[in-house]
């Protein structure tokens, strides 16, 4: 979908993190999505959701209260960039939040100071060595009937056919075809430039 483009979300069970226009069921562009990177960067510091405390029992509507009426609460865990990042994008306005105006969003997400030393080209061609690889084999997701009970991942293996089926997916922005003649034929040498202090 071309970005700015309107969509009109439906309503899910557990989409809570969406933010308020989802929960509303209201039009929107990617301001939600923001809204949930936000809640994904706030769990991966904290170790918990931002609107429910871990294995926390609460019902749909509470959290969904939560996410349009209550602040989240920062530990030490958080460096003030971190939080910084994280109030930016989980804000309660959609005209206020980091990435949720016009179609430059990504751009003011990338810009944030929070990711000021990383390299986004570098990281778009693969030329960044991760700092954790996920299991190709495992799925890190919920099941779609344990949703609204907030329950655990379930441990999904992959087998080779799966490998198979899914290896012939691009990934990134081009096709990997296309990125491994750009890698031989060496046309993107100034991304292996390191300025110093500035890529990781």
């Amino acid at each position: 979908m071309p970005q700015g483009t309107i969509r009109h979300g439906s309503y899910m069970p557990g989409v809570s993190g969406s933010g308020s226009l989802v929960i509303d069921n209201e039009r929107y562009t990617f301001s939600p999505d923001w809204f949930s990177f936000g809640c994904l960067v706030y769990e991966m510091i904290e170790g918990r959701a931002p609107f429910r405390a871990r294995k926390e029992k609460v019902k749909r509507e509470e959290v969904d209260r939560r996410v349009k009426h209550e602040q989240e609460k920062y530990s030490s865990k958080f460096s003030e960039c971190a939080r910084a990042l994280c109030s930016a994008l989980l804000a309660k306005s959609c005209a206020a939040r980091l990435g949720g105006a016009g179609r430059r969003g990504a751009d003011t997400v990338k810009a944030h100071r929070f990711f000021q030393r990383l390299n986004w080209p570098r990281l778009e061609a693969g030329l960044l060595e991760a700092p954790f690889v996920p299991d190709p084999h495992a799925v890190y997701a919920k099941d779609v009937l344990d949703i609204e009970q907030f329950s655990t991942v379930k441990g999904v293996n992959l087998d080779a056919a799966d490998d198979t089926f899914y290896g012939k997916f691009n990934t990134g922005s081009v096709s990997i075809p296309w990125q491994c003649e750009m890698i031989e034929t060496g046309c993107f040498n100034e991304l292996n430039v390191f300025a110093r202090g500035r890529y990781i």
